[in-house]
C-alpha cells in the first residue's frame, strides 16, 4: 500500500506558519516606512541646504587704487549708501523734479515721485497743484535747463542724510520769441535711509525738500 506524504513534509523546513507570514509582512512594511521617512528627511535637508546656499552673501572682489584685487567673503549683501551715491541720487532727483519741460514733465515727475517717501509724495503733489505747475508748463510751453553747482552731504545720521544743493535754472519756452529768465536757488534736502530694493535701489528716498530762491 502506497502512503501519500503531505506536501509540507517535502519542503526542507515545511510550510511557514501564519504568524511567520504575518511577521514577514510586518518587517517589510517597517522597512518601507523607514525608507520613506529617510527619503523625506533627505529631501527636507536638501531644501534647507539650498535655501541657506541661496541666502549666502556673494563673494565681493575689492580693487584698490593700484589695481590689486582682494576677495572679501561674507560681506553684507546690502552695502551702506556712500556720498557718491547720494550726490548721484540728488542730481537725478533735481533733473526729474526741477528741470521740467512741457513735453517730458509727465514721465519726469513719475520718476521723481518714485524717489520720494509716501509722505513726501503727498506734500509734493499738493505743492504742484497749489502752484499750478502743470497748467503753467502746458500754457507757457516751458523749457527748463538746470545747472547744479554744488551737491553736498551736510550730516549723515543712522536714519537720514541732510543735504544741500545749489545751482540755477534757465527758464524759457518752446514758443518763438518768448522771454527767458534765470532762477538761482538753494535746496535743503533730507534723504531717508531705507532698505535697498527694486523700488528703491539707491537705499534712500526724499523725505523733505525745501527751496530758497535768491534771484528770479
Amino acid at each position: 500500500m502506497t502512503t501519500k506524504t503531505p506536501a509540507s513534509e517535502t519542503l526542507p523546513l515545511g510550510r511557514p506558519a501564519y504568524y511567520e507570514v504575518w511577521g514577514g509582512l510586518e518587517s517589510a512594511n517597517k522597512a518601507l516606512w523607514t525608507a520613506l521617512w529617510l527619503a523625506i528627511t533627505v529631501a527636507i535637508l536638501a531644501l534647507a541646504l539650498l535655501r541657506v546656499q541661496s541666502r549666502r552673501p556673494p563673494v565681493v572682489i575689492k580693487v584698490d587704487g593700484s589695481g590689486q584685487s582682494v576677495t572679501l567673503a561674507g560681506v553684507d549683501r546690502e552695502p551702506p549708501v556712500g556720498e557718491a551715491e547720494v550726490r548721484n541720487f540728488l542730481a537725478l532727483y533735481e533733473r526729474f523734479f526741477i528741470e521740467l519741460n512741457a513735453y517730458t514733465y509727465d514721465a519726469d515727475l513719475r520718476l521723481a515721485f518714485t524717489m520720494m517717501t509716501p509722505e513726501y509724495q503727498s506734500k509734493a503733489n499738493d505743492m504742484l497743484k497749489r502752484e499750478n505747475t502743470i497748467e503753467n508748463l502746458k500754457a507757457n510751453q516751458t523749457k527748463t535747463t538746470l545747472f547744479l553747482t554744488e551737491l553736498r552731504v551736510l550730516r549723515d545720521t543712522p536714519q537720514v542724510f541732510e543735504c544741500k544743493v545749489k545751482g540755477y535754472r534757465q527758464v524759457g519756452s518752446y514758443k518763438p520769441d518768448a522771454a527767458a529768465g534765470e532762477v538761482v536757488f538753494e535746496h535743503d534736502v533730507v534723504l531717508l535711509k531705507v532698505p535697498r530694493s527694486q523700488q528703491s535701489p539707491y537705499g534712500i528716498l526724499v523725505q523733505d525738500f525745501h527751496e530758497s530762491v535768491f534771484k528770479r
